[in-house]
């Protein structure tokens, strides 16, 4: 096997690793609340988030699949996710009920995920799910761009019409999560019953 060849072997694991150190970047800058270090904070979270498609998106074409990617990818994705939520409860931006809501949901589909791959099952993703992830970083991305609006235009105040509209779109994130979640317990009932429950 050439060096190249060894050196793909580890691109999509790399990828998934980088979203680590990308969320407590995230966290840093966010904790500044002005214009630039959530511009900052902002292109980090983008770029975190484009890793989670590449790396799959590499994986998927060149055939590479790994017990230890199967396990970093999904917690690697929600670190992100999470840590862009929490720092922005802490911020109180966010009601710390919807955070830990989404929170919630996540360590307990990664926790079954984890004991079933332990199994050696591996739970395929549905659609609903995709769908969630998708939602979550499109509107965490708007919190941004209306935090920065919100800098700029009084750093003191987070304006009312911006704060009604955070909380409609992480409402509308914690409906989908919990749907998302329902539908993905109800797909794998069976499988979820056999090897968890007896």
């Amino acid at each position: 096997m050439s060096r190249y060849n060894m050196l793909k072997q580890y691109i999509p694991n790399i990828l998934s690793l980088s979203r680590l150190p990308l969320a407590f970047l995230c966290i840093y800058f966010t904790c500044v609340m002005k214009p630039w270090h959530l511009t900052i904070s902002l292109a980090l979270f983008m770029l975190g988030s484009f890793t989670d498609y590449l790396d799959g998106y590499l994986a998927r074409k060149w055939k590479i699949v790994s017990w230890f990617g199967k396990i970093i990818d999904p917690i690697a994705d929600k670190i992100l996710i999470l840590a862009v939520l929490f720092i922005f409860s802490y911020e109180g931006i966010i009601p710390w009920v919807l955070t830990l809501i989404i929170a919630s949901r996540e360590i307990l589909m990664t926790i079954i995920r984890l004991i079933l791959l332990s199994k050696k099952i591996v739970l395929a993703s549905i659609q609903s799910g995709k769908i969630k992830t998708f939602t979550q970083v499109i509107v965490l991305t708007t919190i941004y761009v209306l935090l920065i609006i919100n800098s700029i235009i009084n750093p003191e105040i987070l304006q009312a019409w911006i704060k009604h509209t955070i909380l409609f779109l992480v409402l509308a994130v914690v409906g989908i999560s919990l749907y998302s979640c329902i539908d993905f317990l109800s797909i794998h009932k069976k499988t979820i019953q056999k090897n968890l429950i007896t």
